[in-house]
């Protein structure tokens, strides 16, 4: 199976035996989400005390995630650098951003279940794989999963020299697979 996202700077390049959440969750910094509201602090050091305690329950988070005994996180949401950072350092690789449609076939394929919550570690279901790794095709970096749990997927990667030929080539490989059908 071939995920169209490319790997994050800092993070491990190729997983062996891999163990795979697939998430929906924000993993950005908490902000305030009521339109024209304001916090105000008569010091820098409250100021220093808010971002910390929002990387506090960031790095709370993220540990959590890692509790789970996963190597790979592929959430469908932004992970910003902080979050980044900290699963690079527990040696799990993250993906960010995955397409809707992507993280539900990768979902399907490993055998996991989408999370969006992390306090119960015993009834999140973790996918599998037997490598994951970055490929190049072309120019395009791209995140293959190999040996994927439920063994039913394949991806086809059509290259053409034209527009044309590449369409042609998809219906030919439709009709194809019509016919098995």
């Amino acid at each position: 199976f071939i995920l169209d996202k490319t790997l994050p700077a800092g993070m491990p390049k190729s997983i062996k035996d891999a163990k795979i959440m697939v998430a929906n969750t924000s993993m950005d910094t908490d902000k305030i989400k009521i339109f024209g509201s304001k916090v105000r602090v008569d010091s820098m050091a409250k100021v220093a005390a808010i971002e910390e305690a929002e990387r506090a329950k960031m790095k709370a988070k993220v540990d959590k995630i890692v509790a789970h005994g996963i190597n790979v996180f592929v959430n469908r949401q932004l992970i910003y650098d902080y979050p980044l950072q900290l699963f690079a350092e527990a040696g799990v690789l993250a993906v960010e951003h995955a397409d809707f449609d992507g993280v539900e076939r990768l979902a399907a394929v490993t055998g996991s279940e989408i999370a969006s919550t992390f306090d119960h570690p015993e009834s999140t279901r973790l996918g599998a794989a037997a490598s994951v790794d970055e490929m190049i095709i072309g120019e395009d970096r791209l995140i293959r999963f190999g040996s994927v749990k439920k063994g039913e997927a394949c991806t086809v990667v059509l290259r053409g020299a034209s527009n044309h030929m590449i369409d042609e080539a998809e219906r030919s490989l439709h009709d194809a697979l019509a016919v098995l059908q």
